[in-house]
């Protein structure tokens, strides 16, 4: 029997993340690649992603009897998966590992029933979240039991190797799809902040002096502007909703302080004031945290944390130890 992880972005095969998992559970694992992460700017493109995830999904469901294990890194590969199990009353099927799982009730009652009705423990072995208390909410917006849910810390590669700083005009960034508040962060943005750069694929730009509005960036392009910014913001909306983690940890990695809102997910990563910044989604506390780190005592000493805490707690060879201890727990 095989093993294999489906994601939606090209890794190699010494991908840390894997190498980890190898480690602990003694097993080879495959990759089932299916790059859709780019699909997301319009309607239309949403629409074939959703295609391809479901084609994928049964592309892999049809091959299942040979796989004793899959680990869904891309959720809705993992729930597509599942779906398809539960459809057609297989008898016969892998354990189902679902990572970062996030859900919100959506306006698309479609989509929300298809979730429910996926996200079944005949099925699916673990659904793997980023906070404790996250275990609780699911459960019971659900109606399932908190034993499916395993809550670990998310990990992102080391890139500091291959991307370096570059210096360039002082600015700010925001990135980010999920869950973003960045109607708050507009209407706050002062111009005597200096310049703000938000990257966001499916975001509506409202044109407002200081700030600029990119769409395509991705890969070495938007983790070199990670490299170059002098911090990054990160506003979320929901505070029940774990989101925004891989966007912070990769400014940690590059020793970049964070002002990020606060929710549920936040303080299991940053204590506000040592390797970051926590606010409300408040003007003022965000007048303020900027004020904090033009102080260059403070942000070389809150870059210089961010950095150490990445280092000890999460890269991805420490989440893939991570999921093989849970794997075989």
């Amino acid at each position: 029997m095989r093993n294999a992880i489906l994601v939606d972005y090209d890794v190699s095969d010494d991908w840390e993340y894997k190498v980890g998992i190898e480690a602990v559970t003694g097993e080879n694992w495959e990759l089932w690649k299916c790059i859709t992460h780019r699909l997301q700017s319009s309607k239309i493109k949403v629409l074939i992603r959703y295609a391809i995830t479901f084609l994928f999904a049964f592309n892999v469901f049809i091959y299942r009897n040979k796989y004793k294990r899959i680990i869904a890194w891309q959720q809705f590969y993992g729930l597509a998966l599942a779906f398809f199990c539960k459809f057609f009353h297989v008898k016969k099927y892998p354990e189902i590992y679902i990572m970062t799982f996030i859900f919100k009730k959506d306006k698309n009652k479609l989509f929300s029933k298809f979730v429910k009705y996926s996200v079944d423990p005949k099925y699916i072995k673990r659904l793997i979240v980023l906070s404790d208390s996250e275990k609780e909410f699911y459960s019971k917006n659900l109606g399932i039991d908190e034993s499916i849910f395993h809550c670990t810390r998310i990990g992102v590669k080391d890139e500091t190797k291959t991307i370096k700083q570059v210096n360039t005009s002082k600015y700010y960034l925001a990135v980010g799809r999920s869950n973003r508040d960045y109607r708050f962060l507009r209407n706050a943005w002062k111009k005597e902040y200096g310049k703000l750069i938000i990257i966001n694929d499916s975001y509506k730009e409202e044109k407002k002096d200081g700030i600029i509005s990119l769409k395509k960036c991705y890969g070495c392009d938007y983790l070199q502007m990670v490299a170059n910014c002098y911090a990054e913001i990160i506003p979320l909306k929901d505070k029940n909703i774990a989101s925004g983690s891989l966007s912070f940890l990769q400014a940690m990695m590059f020793s970049k302080p964070v002002i990020v809102s606060n929710n549920i997910t936040v303080r299991d990563y940053i204590v506000s004031g040592y390797n970051g910044l926590i606010i409300e989604n408040d003007n003022r506390e965000l007048e303020n945290a900027l004020t904090k780190l033009e102080d260059p005592m403070i942000y070389q000493e809150i870059a210089a944390n961010a950095r150490k805490e990445y280092e000890t707690k999460y890269s991805e060879l420490i989440l893939g130890k991570d999921i093989g201890r849970m794997i075989l727990s």
